[in-house]
């Protein structure tokens, strides 16, 4: 959005005969940053499997879809054996808790995927927080083309997610 400067009036000018008007001069409007609490409540919301984020004071603060699903209490879920993670924000220190899976579970990825290598490449790029246009330039690939390998490594592995697919490695799952 632009505003005209009112203040400056036309100015002619004797050499070439011609006015000039004021410069626009654009308005600073500034959209608010997301906070990486919002970020964090978002994350955990769309996590697949029971995840929990607690404040700084300990209150749940967003339980994912599944953990919601089961119906218990969030003192039941934040006593189950589970991965903890701490990620200061401008809030101070949240705490991200996932449950560990049974190993009767069935969704418990295999402990090595056999990929072939530029999936391998990718998926370790992704594992190691590069986003897909950072993939793109260093792989030397388009956008789309990395998006496309994104897609079919979380169909291989099972997994809908960065998050997810950094928990399996975690967990225990080789890429080769």
């Amino acid at each position: 959005m632009t505003e005209m400067n009112s203040a400056a009036p036309h100015q002619h000018d004797p050499a070439t005969g011609w006015t000039q008007a004021p410069v626009p001069q654009e308005s600073k409007v500034t959209a608010p940053q997301p906070s990486i609490r919002d970020a964090l409540v978002d994350l955990v919301k769309s996590y697949r499997r029971p995840a929990l984020l607690a404040d700084p004071g300990g209150a749940v603060v967003a339980k994912s879809t599944n953990a919601e699903r089961l119906g218990t209490q969030e003192q039941e879920l934040a006593a189950w054996p589970h991965f903890k993670l701490e990620v200061r924000t401008e809030d101070g220190v949240y705490t991200l808790m996932i449950p560990e899976l049974a190993e009767n579970d069935t969704e418990v990825a295999p402990r090595n995927i056999q990929l072939p290598p530029r999936l391998a490449k990718i998926a370790r790029l992704v594992i190691s927080g590069c986003t897909d246009k950072q993939i793109a330039t260093q792989t030397e690939l388009s956008f789309s083309t990395v998006r496309t390998y994104v897609r079919q490594i979380y169909r291989r592995l099972n997994v809908h997610s960065r998050v997810e697919l950094v928990h399996a490695t975690s967990m225990g799952l080789t890429i080769e």
